[in-house]
């Protein structure tokens, strides 16, 4: 599709996009839902890419709320989780909390549709339950301690899938709450040299893999 956007319409987009990408309440809204301020700033920079190659700009009805669900999937994609899919599933885009200033609310869904999406989510949490053992023992054993890593791997994934079920944002798989649940591997605050950037990423992406071993894509339609 050739975009219809004249070279002046894209200048005033380019503006606009930049002071929302500045704005310190969207600011604010990346780093409570990055829990990490760097990570925060490269989830900007990534929603900014996104939205500024779209072709035709002109057809978003709200920019600055268009804007914060494309952060906040970013964000999910950065930190490893089931990224926006599960979270727009239950509820969960941009404004659907308070305190995310400048948002816009998601509609209420109908009744059935509740119903359908809590027994869904109940099925994901009994499967978890039944499965843990067997997720356990999958998990590979990273640290110099490889049971307290898969404990840590299996609490952390529950604590984010309950996190997701119920509408909310974990802060269970970022890097201070992982470096405080087990400080011997992920080292100490302001620790920033690669294997540190590895050991958390490896982390994000075993509490992905191992979220993905109970969830069915086809439940998510």
């Amino acid at each position: 599709m050739h975009s219809t956007t004249t070279p002046d319409e894209r200048t005033g987009f380019q503006q606009k996009l930049l002071a929302i990408r500045e704005d310190p309440q969207v600011k604010g809204l990346a780093l409570r839902r990055a829990g990490d301020p760097e990570l925060a700033e490269d989830a900007l920079q990534g929603a900014y890419c996104a939205v500024a190659g779209l072709k035709n700009p002109q057809w978003i009805e709200d920019l600055r709320a268009y804007f914060c669900r494309v952060l906040i999937n970013e964000v999910y994609h950065l930190r490893g989780q089931l990224r926006a899919t599960l979270v727009e599933d239950f509820e969960s885009l941009a404004g659907a909390r308070q305190g995310d200033g400048g948002c816009s609310p998601v509609p209420p869904r109908p009744v059935d549709e509740t119903v359908g999406t809590g027994l869904v989510a109940q099925t994901w949490l009994d499967r978890f339950a039944a499965r843990r053992e067997g997720l356990r023992a999958a998990v590979a054993g990273r640290s110099t301690n490889p049971g307290r890593y898969r404990d840590l791997i299996v609490a952390v994934s529950e604590q984010v899938l309950r996190a997701i079920l119920g509408g909310g944002v974990s802060e269970a798989d970022t890097n201070d709450a992982l470096r405080a649940a087990y400080p011997e591997w992920f080292g100490q605050k302001g620790r920033a040299d690669n294997n540190a950037h590895q050991r958390f990423s490896r982390a994000r992406a075993d509490v992905r893999d191992l979220l993905k071993a109970v969830i069915d894509r086809d439940e998510l339609c």
